[in-house]
């Protein structure tokens, strides 16, 4: 799987802190309400939902390279056994104290994959955990399965991938995070060199605590559609669900590569400009 189109998620998120600290409640009187930030609810799970989307992808582009280059410019990356056909092989990415990347993150630690095959094959389980790993001084824990499902009756590979006690420690606490998707690969895998025609679709659920103690849930009403050669969310439809205060619906449209999207809270309705 060519996961760069996870980062895709993190903009998702990102909008919906912007969205969600203008959301009004509506009128009518609730039992046992709790304040709620709502802007931070979104850019916490924002930042967990992309850490471990990047560790993903630090991890895919070390594979395909198979260790002959680094994904950045400082990780040392060991695989082994290192040859091209022997499996289960088991992935180092080594950050050392502080490796600041192409992409300007600066990551220290280490990211730890099992492979049971080579990702792109049916059936292969990629597992993914971390050894006193930080992403921009943000300490990460957690466990990230991914799951190659094989072909769906569309002959699309789809990928199961599972987020399990999540967790992102920051100077504000500690943001914790589950999530289960499924992300059928519906254009671009016939070109498996060339990752700018690949298209995805997203569905699933996700759930957290922020560090506030404010849980919520997040939930794809209709499937995301992400491509690598647009920077937004083509289409799709998510709610952001958090107990006794109202829903947050965001409509990305129906396919244009562009910035537009409209938002639902509380009977109120507006659009806005993802950033």
């Amino acid at each position: 799987m060519k996961t760069k189109i996870l980062i895709s998620m993190a903009a998702l998120f990102t909008l919906a802190s912007i969205v969600l600290v203008s959301c009004k409640k509506d009128d009518t009187p609730k039992q046992n309400t709790t304040p709620v930030n709502y802007s931070k609810v979104a850019s916490e799970n924002a930042s967990i939902e992309a850490a471990f989307t990047d560790a993903f992808r630090q991890v895919d582009q070390t594979c395909k390279a198979n260790g002959v280059k680094n994904i950045n410019t400082c990780p040392t990356v060991t695989i082994t056994p290192f040859d091209l056909v022997t499996y289960p092989k088991d992935v180092v990415i080594d950050y050392g104290t502080s490796c600041t990347g192409n992409d300007g993150v600066i990551r220290s630690g280490r990211i730890l994959a099992h492979l049971t095959k080579c990702y792109i094959d049916s059936g292969s389980v990629t597992t993914i955990t971390f050894d006193n790993y930080y992403v921009n001084s943000r300490h990460i824990t957690g466990t990230e399965v991914i799951t190659n499902n094989g072909k769906n009756l569309s002959n699309h590979t789809v990928f199961g991938v599972v987020i399990q006690n999540g967790n992102l420690f920051s100077v504000d606490g500690t943001t914790s995070y589950n999530s289960v998707q499924q992300r059928e690969w519906i254009a671009g895998e016939s070109t498996i060199l060339d990752p700018t025609d690949d298209v995805y679709l997203i569905t699933g659920t996700g759930s957290g605590t922020t560090t506030d103690g404010v849980a919520y849930t997040v939930n794809i009403v209709t499937p995301l559609q992400a491509s690598i050669g647009c920077a937004w969310i083509e289409s799709g439809i998510i709610d952001i669900a958090i107990q006794n205060n109202p829903n947050i619906r965001i409509d990305y449209g129906t396919g244009a590569c562009d910035d537009a999207a409209v938002v639902t809270c509380a009977g109120y309705t507006f659009n806005i400009v993802m950033p």
